[in-house]
């Protein structure tokens, strides 16, 4: 009986001792599938500018773009006389305009655009995601110059925040045969995801343009009706990785 109850309290004591060494195991174990996460580098300065330097790039756009596009736009408007003459003159700050009431309904010119912070983590995830999905890796985020036309809506009806201003546009690439590029991502025939590569400016690149059809041919193919497919699912799945539809700020 003895031997017994001490064995009992041998085992007891075993037992809670893995359960404390357990509990006291807080190291984590490495996951290989894992991406490794971004260590924050308090000394970096890859591209990073004082305000000072800031200040002088700023109103040189003000100095030698916006007056100009104001001047231009004011004339299409027919509010400058003479173009030729506005053109040499340099225009009034944008204060000044703003306390003129005449010209409150002018063209603003816009100075930077904006974009909600969470919003951008969340477009980053998603071209990760195409990427890898295609068993691709991304390289560069080009900022591509726009503008808006004249124009109230888009062609999908949707409203156009700030017609004529001018605006970017975020585009990831990818690297092929050398050279960086552009891309939207498609469904292989093996049911995955694909790229198709584009020019620089926007369009299906030479060499594949025998091979796939636009992404707006695409779309116009997933309406077909179903029982042309052995299953309900779109016969293509095109999906832009470029982003717009930031907030421009006059």
């Amino acid at each position: 009986m003895k031997n017994s109850l001490k064995f009992v309290q041998q085992c007891t004591t075993v037992f809670l001792f893995l359960i404390l060494a357990a509990c006291g195991d807080t190291t984590q174990k490495p996951c290989p599938e894992c991406p490794p996460e971004t260590v924050a580098d308090k000394n970096y300065d890859n591209g990073i500018i004082m305000p000072e330097k800031a200040h002088k790039l700023f109103v040189n756009y003000e100095d030698r773009r916006a007056h100009l596009i104001q001047q231009y736009e004011d004339s299409i408007d027919g509010r400058a006389k003479d173009p030729k003459q506005q053109y040499e003159q340099k225009s009034q700050s944008t204060q000044s305009r703003n306390k003129n009431d005449a010209d409150r309904e002018k063209f603003k010119v816009a100075q930077y655009v904006s974009y909600e912070y969470e919003d951008l983590k969340k477009y980053l995830a998603y071209i990760e995601n195409e990427a890898k999905l295609s068993g691709e890796k991304l390289t560069t985020l080009r900022f591509y110059f726009a503008n808006y036309a004249n124009e109230k809506k888009f062609d999908n009806d949707s409203l156009v925040k700030h017609p004529r201003q001018n605006t970017i546009m975020m585009s990831p690439t990818v690297n092929k045969d050398g050279a960086d590029h552009i891309f939207y991502t498609d469904d292989a025939a093996d049911g995955k995801r694909r790229i198709v590569l584009l020019d620089d400016n926007f369009n299906p690149r030479k060499a594949q343009e025998e091979n796939q059809a636009s992404p707006n041919t695409k779309n116009e193919a997933s309406f077909l009706p179903g029982f042309f497919s052995f299953s309900n699912a779109p016969f293509y799945a095109p999906r832009s990785t470029t982003k717009n539809e930031g907030s421009s700020n006059p």
